[in-house]
């Protein structure tokens, strides 16, 4: 074999290889989740991936199910958004089981949806407990994880400023001696920060 045959057959190897790399990333499942419904949505794509899909149909189940009950917790006019959210996981789930599912990157689809959509009813939520007077805070921490959930899922970028405000959140109130103690006026720029970055994740979904 020539050394031009091989330059070119190396050159086709490394092509093909670069070619491969959007399927193999576009199969990867997001990580770090530890909060609910991630950690199960991280759970059933695996099991997709592994082609596992009595359990992964299984999991977005279990999901939907979680996703739903959220629906009693959330603002009044977000109940809705929340309980049609639990409806799509559960559609999925029987997609999944019956074989009409193809692709990983659909689960990701429905998930970042389903995330986006909790994302603003703990947004709305917390909006509405800051102006009765109560803690938000609990609220806006809900928010903050669905949005991170949403952006990792959707293969989004979170916007700098709600990134450091959905980190920001996660320290407030947590039980150690550098816990940070933040007033209304940081919560409020948190808020707000937050609610920015859930509409523009919701504009790239």
């Amino acid at each position: 074999m020539t050394k031009k045959c091989v330059l070119l057959l190396s050159m086709l190897m490394v092509a093909a290889l670069i070619a491969a790399l959007p399927m193999v990333n576009a199969q990867t499942t997001p990580g770090g989740f530890t909060n609910e419904p991630d950690k199960t949505m991280a759970a059933a794509h695996e099991s997709f991936i592994k082609k596992d899909t009595d359990k992964a149909s299984e999991q977005i189940s279990k999901a939907g199910a979680y996703v739903k009950k959220e629906a009693d917790k959330v603002a009044k006019d977000s109940k809705e958004g929340v309980k049609k959210a639990g409806d799509e996981l559960e559609k999925l789930a029987q997609g999944v089981k019956i074989g009409t599912v193809k692709s990983g990157d659909e689960l990701k689809r429905v998930f970042a949806k389903v995330d986006h959509e909790l994302a603003k009813a703990w947004h709305k939520t917390a909006d509405e407990a800051s102006k009765g007077g109560q803690d938000a805070t609990a609220a806006l921490k809900n928010a903050g994880a669905a949005l991170d959930g949403a952006a990792k899922w959707s293969g989004n970028q979170l916007q700098e400023g709600a990134k450091a405000s959905v980190e920001g959140i996660k320290k407030v109130g947590q039980d150690t001696e550098k816990a940070v103690k933040a007033g209304v006026e940081e919560i409020n720029r948190l808020f707000k920060a937050i609610g920015e970055g859930i509409r523009d994740i919701g504009r790239k979904l």
